[in-house]
């Protein structure tokens, strides 16, 4: 038995149930340990779903990571689309993964909630650079009409939430038909 596995047990369970609903005693059993015996590899509940979250965390930081890299080669404009596009590209494959993210953003934070916002916030903080770069490149090369990069990446990181949202509420048709009529509005606005 290693942590990897209680780790992908645990996401499974928690995708599917939430915190609040989970249970360790659950989670042992798909381990195929008894519970005390997760104990030594996990002080509590809590820790363990953090555990997950920043491995969750990690795993799509690196795909946007790989993706802005992959892409670093292409204008601006298809760079941004690029990046748009790796919601749909990440999650497609990946249920539950999706699924434990559509219930950690809905209604895990509460108020003890601290260390998870601060783990999304800084897997974040990349995906916005790889924003910024594009958009300064475009606006550096007069492809892009220049404005408030900050406020730009914002509007990104918001329409890369509701892709996100629209993913778990659409059909494959759908959600391709919104992100590409969200697409053309986007990129007439950077390059009117």
């Amino acid at each position: 038995m290693t942590r990897a596995r209680i780790l992908a047990e645990a996401r499974t369970v928690f995708a599917r149930q939430g915190y609040a609903q989970a249970s360790l005693r659950e989670i042992a059993e798909a381990v195929g340990i008894k519970t005390p015996s997760l104990y030594a590899h996990v002080p509590s509940k809590a820790a363990l779903y953090e555990a997950v979250y920043a491995e969750v965390a990690a795993e799509h930081t690196a795909f946007f990571d790989e993706l802005a890299r992959t892409s670093a080669h292409l204008h601006p404009l298809p760079r941004l689309h690029r990046l748009l596009s790796g919601i749909g590209a990440y999650y497609r494959d990946r249920p539950d993964e999706h699924a434990f993210s559509l219930r950690a953003a809905a209604d895990e934070y509460g108020p003890d909630g601290l260390p998870l916002r601060q783990i999304f916030l800084d897997s974040e903080s990349t995906l916005a650079a790889a924003v910024r770069q594009a958009y300064d490149e475009g606006v550096a090369s007069g492809d892009f009409t220049a404005g408030d990069a900050d406020g730009f990446i914002a509007l990104v990181l918001v329409i890369m939430d509701g892709l996100f949202l629209q993913l778990a509420h659409y059909s494959p048709e759908l959600y391709a038909q919104r992100f590409d009529q969200a697409w053309g509005h986007l990129s007439r606005i950077l390059t009117s």
